[in-house]
């Protein structure tokens, strides 16, 4: 193959056309650390992938929940697909362009988790509920957004309720009633709505710190979702639906999950526990590296980080910095700056970097590396990263490379933020 044909993985369409095909990209015999890859690039690797699929999805099934994996960490068609193929109930969505997007994808459940008051949105909500082969849940935390639903579904929607959460809150966290006065007030408003059911009760325990102390307001959030699923159950909340559904976020904290809201379901209406984990996909070298229970508090194999973002050295201007060059636009940075894994000399092998090199600072395009006197590195070396946070590392490239465990190119998924 020529390999002067080129992608580039950064442009919208591939390259030049949004629906191309991912097999028909012309990569099967690239090789990343070969150098065959205009740098810098974003690699996700197939083994890690496959990995992560099976121990989340595997642990799910093991204790009965389902996952509404969060589809705006990847917005990737080609890992979706892979998602809904290892057992997904449904995809979860941040907002009702995301959830257009999925349903473009084929998604047949969407899970939006937030509220939705725009009318544009609304309409569209309406639209697609009319189609009996798909489904479009949201949530609610207040009279407010209730009413303005109403007004807005009422006209368009046919022969059908559209099921919502109602989503409890942290104080000076995000969404969702903080008071049960709140959830009162909101409760009574979908009883009157015409165009809303009660499907369960939701949560994001996400925004609680990691830390012992977290661990215990994480519990005591997870039982106040269960409680009020509870009580709503006994007192017939639920009456217009055939499952119940609670939810939480589970990404650092499915472990909790399993322990809280295993508890006796006072009824013969099934419950559904529903985790929207987003990150596990792809795992990653920072933030859930730290925080993720697999393979320590949950007996199960670790996950294993999937993508790695690879920049050549351009130059050593002082004994102590050399500079890559990729910055701002390549990798994530709002948790923590790039973790240091592999160079490959020109010529050479694979080589562990980790106690060597640091990332000490990011330009738009440039990458600012901190280096032993002694340290031999020069331009023309590559250099591979680890990322913290995937959610603003997937954002930033229209088509990823798919990549073996010798760094081969064998396919790629595409990015559609």
């Amino acid at each position: 193959m020529d390999k002067d044909i080129q992608v580039d993985w950064r442009h919208k369409g591939f390259p030049t056309d949004s629906a191309i095909k991912v097999e028909d990209i012309p990569t099967k015999r690239w090789n990343v650390i070969n150098g065959d890859l205009r740098l810098p690039a974003m690699v996700l690797k197939q083994s890690a992938l496959t990995h992560n699929l099976s121990v989340v999805h595997g642990y799910c099934a093991e204790h009965g929940f389902s996952i509404a994996p969060h589809g705006k960490t990847t917005m990737s068609p080609e890992i979706i697909a892979l998602q809904f193929a290892a057992g997904s109930w449904a995809i979860t969505a941040a907002t009702v362009s995301q959830a257009m997007i999925f349903r473009n994808f084929g998604a047949p459940r969407v899970l939006i988790a937030s509220e939705v008051v725009e009318p544009s949105s609304l309409s569209w909500i309406a639209n697609q509920l009319n189609d009996p082969e798909f489904e479009i849940l949201c949530l609610v935390d207040s009279p407010e957004v209730v009413r303005i639903m109403d007004e807005c579904l009422s006209p368009l929607l046919r022969d059908r309720k559209m099921r919502v959460l109602l989503e409890l809150g942290i104080v000076g966290g995000r969404t969702g009633c903080r008071t049960r006065a709140q959830v009162d007030a909101t409760l009574n408003s979908i009883r009157s709505s015409r165009t809303l059911a009660l499907a369960g009760v939701e949560g994001f325990e996400g925004v609680i710190h990691f830390d012992d102390k977290g661990v215990k307001q994480v519990d005591e959030f997870l039982d106040r979702i269960f409680r009020l699923a509870y009580d709503l159950e006994r007192s017939g909340a639920f009456s217009d639906v055939s499952e119940v559904l609670i939810s939480a976020g589970g990404t650092s904290y499915p472990d909790r999950v399993a322990e809280r809201f295993n508890s006796k379901w006072p009824s013969q209406r099934p419950l559904r526990i529903v985790l929207r984990s987003g990150c596990y996909v792809s795992h990653d070298h920072g933030l859930y590296e730290r925080t993720a229970p697999f393979g320590s508090r949950l007996p199960t194999a670790p996950l294993r980080p999937a993508l790695e973002v690879w920049g050549a050295i351009i130059s050593r201007p002082e004994p102590t910095l050399a500079l890559a060059n990729f910055g701002k636009r390549d990798v994530s940075y709002d948790i923590e700056l790039p973790v240091p894994l592999w160079l490959v000399r020109r010529g050479g092998a694979l080589t562990n970097v980790k106690d060597n090199l640091k990332i000490v600072d990011l330009n738009d395009q440039h990458a600012f590396i901190q280096v032993p006197v002694d340290f031999a590195i020069q331009p023309g070396d590559l250099l591979g990263v680890g990322i913290s946070h995937p959610c603003t590392a997937f954002d930033k490239w229209r088509a990823i490379p798919v990549v073996d465990d010798n760094y081969t190119v064998t396919s790629a998924v595409r990015t559609f933020f």
